[in-house]
C-alpha cells in the first residue's frame, strides 16, 4: 500500500471514530433527556418537585452527563488539547535536535575528508 493509499485509510478511519464520536454523544443526551424526564415524572407523581428539589436533580444529572462524556472520551481515544499541544512541542523540539545533528554530522563528514571509506 502506498503512502496515500495509507493517508486515505487513516483519514477514514478518523471519519468513522469521529461518527462513533457523534453518535456516542448523541446517544449520551438522549439517555440523559429520558433519565432526566423519568426523574421529573416521579417526583411530580409524588409532590416532591420543589425549586431546590429540581436544582439538586439538576446537578446530578450534570455529573452523570460528564461521567458519561468522559467515558465516551476514553473509549474513542481522542486527544484533548494540551495533549496535542504537548507533542507537537516535543516534534518541534525532536526536529531541532535532528536538524543540529544532520548539520554536524555533514560538517564533521566535510571535515575528515568527506565521502565514504573505500
Amino acid at each position: 500500500m502506498t503512502e496515500q493509499e495509507d493517508g486515505i485509510e487513516d483519514g477514514r478511519g478518523t471519519r468513522q471514530r469521529m461518527g462513533d464520536g457523534i453518535r456516542s454523544g448523541i446517544g449520551i443526551l438522549s439517555a440523559l433527556k429520558e433519565a432526566l424526564e423519568e426523574t421529573i415524572h416521579e417526583a411530580r407523581d409524588r409532590g416532591d418537585l420543589s425549586a431546590e428539589r429540581a436544582k439538586e436533580m439538576v446537578k446530578e444529572a450534570m455529573g452523570r452527563a460528564q461521567e458519561a462524556a468522559a467515558g465516551a472520551r476514553e473509549r474513542l481515544d481522542f486527544a484533548t488539547r494540551s495533549e496535542v499541544e504537548a507533542l507537537e512541542a516535543s516534534v518541534e523540539a525532536l526536529q531541532t535536535r535532528v536538524a543540529a545533528l544532520e548539520a554536524r554530522a555533514s560538517g564533521s563528514g566535510d571535515a575528515a575528508g568527506g565521502g565514504e571509506p573505500g
